[in-house]
């Protein structure tokens, strides 16, 4: 490969490193992408009109406190929908000459991690996060690079070209909350193929794992009990404890993942509840997911958690609310037609490719898999194989940036097939 493609793919992957940015925070990261975008001359969609209703959104707080951290970032174009959460940004080039339409999603958010400043290259090299508690520990600056580098390729190559492309980057991945968003504005009601992928995981050093499933259904949950206080010396009687109710609620949860018919998941992550040690606790909070291998897993486990969130409200005669701040459906992988001629495609222009691995986790690219399938189109995972300096997801995280040629050439290989003007 051309060495200038991948120095501006390393530069571009650690510019975003560098500005990482959690779920529904991505503002510098969207105005970045824009800008980019706008340079290529592609038709630009963001802010509001590339969102329904959003999941999981941080508090105003949360919003105005990262948008005051910034300082002016002096965009040429307006900005102030972004900056109230409505990120990501969805670029189209139109050949105006009939032929498929190609979509590509390319996830931009960071997590809350610390990143870590002992014998890791980002720090060391200086490209480390500059935002406390956001890094990108899974990755997703390097999905921007590649889609950044890929739209710019596939401009210059308009002209042989039929149909449309769609990028779609996409904001609140982490805890499956900004895809489900965009299909809502039917971002993927027109399109034929949808390419997507992730860097790491399972995939080997220099390995292209074409054709990725074992994709969870999930509802991320948020539970609130509601109780009254009191004193808890003098008058406990009168209290209704909320922490009693969401404790009982935590350890009955995690009885309920019993199923022949395939895997299940409960997961309560966290517990926050009362205000002073003698005084009945009249306030409780879980974070808590439930997961399947199928939707009717998933979607069984998510009734029955309901059922105990009632009960151990009952129990202790207390009230509760429940907020759902994300999900995604189940998607499994089958190799057809398409998946059979990416493979063959990719095999002829030199990549190394094995077929079939299963996430073992949640993605909500699945929404929009599905949504592309519901109107007869292909949808296709990718995961581009790389050294790990640490799991994904760990204040050590880094990877070898050769995966982000890989990454590059596959979804330009297959666009440039897919819509060649003389197929």
């Amino acid at each position: 490969m051309n060495n200038s493609i991948f120095e501006d793919l390393t530069r571009l992957r650690r510019e975003f490193h560098q500005c990482a940015e959690s779920g529904w925070l991505e503002f510098e990261t969207t105005i970045k992408i824009i800008a980019y975008l706008k340079k290529l001359g592609l038709d630009i969609k963001y802010g509001r009109e590339i969102h329904g209703q959003r999941q999981g959104l941080p508090s105003a707080e949360a919003i105005n406190s990262h948008r005051s951290s910034l300082g002016d970032l002096k965009p040429d174009f307006d900005a102030e929908e972004i900056l109230q959460g409505y990120t990501g940004a969805i670029g189209i080039l139109d050949t105006g000459r009939p032929g498929p339409t190609v979509a590509m999603r390319f996830d931009i958010d960071a997590n809350d991690i610390g990143e870590t400043a002992e014998e890791h290259r980002p720090s060391t090299e200086g490209f480390a996060s500059k935002n406390k508690n956001m890094m990108h520990a899974c990755g997703h600056d390097g999905h921007i690079a590649i889609g950044l580098k890929t739209a710019e390729y596939l401009v210059s190559k308009r002209e042989e070209l039929r149909g449309k492309l769609i990028f779609i980057f996409q904001p609140a991945e982490e805890g499956v909350r900004g895809a489900r968003s965009i299909v809502e504005r039917g971002a993927l009601d027109k399109v034929d193929f949808i390419l997507s992928g992730h860097v790491g995981f399972m995939g080997k050093e220099n390995e292209v794992i074409c054709g990725v499933g074992g994709f969870l259904a999930t509802n991320k949950l948020d539970v609130y009990f509601h109780g009254v206080s009191a004193h808890a010396g003098a008058n406990p009687e009168l209290g209704r404890n909320a922490l009693l109710a969401a404790a009982n609620c935590s350890i009955n949860l995690h009885t309920l993942t019993q199923y022949s018919g395939g895997m299940s998941r409960v997961n309560v992550g966290t517990l926050h509840a009362g205000t002073a040690r003698n005084a009945v606790a009249a306030e409780a909070k879980l974070e808590l997911e439930t997961r399947g291998e199928t939707q009717e897993i998933n979607e069984d486990l998510l009734r029955r958690t309901y059922d105990m969130i009632e009960a151990s409200a009952k129990m202790y005669g207390v009230t509760y609310d429940v907020t759902e701040v994300g999900s995604a459906p189940a998607y499994q992988y089958e190799r057809d037609e398409f998946s059979t001629y990416v493979q063959e495609l990719l095999k002829a222009r030199g990549l190394n490719i094995s077929e079939g691995a299963s996430l073992g986790g949640s993605e909500d690219v699945a929404y929009m898999f599905r949504e592309v399938m519901k109107n007869g189109g292909k949808a296709l995972y990718l995961v581009f194989g790389t050294k790990l300096t640490a799991l994904h997801h760990h204040p050590r995280f880094d990877f070898d940036e050769r995966a982000l040629e890989n990454g590059f050439k596959s979804y330009c290989e297959v666009a440039l097939d897919l819509l060649k003007l003389n197929k």
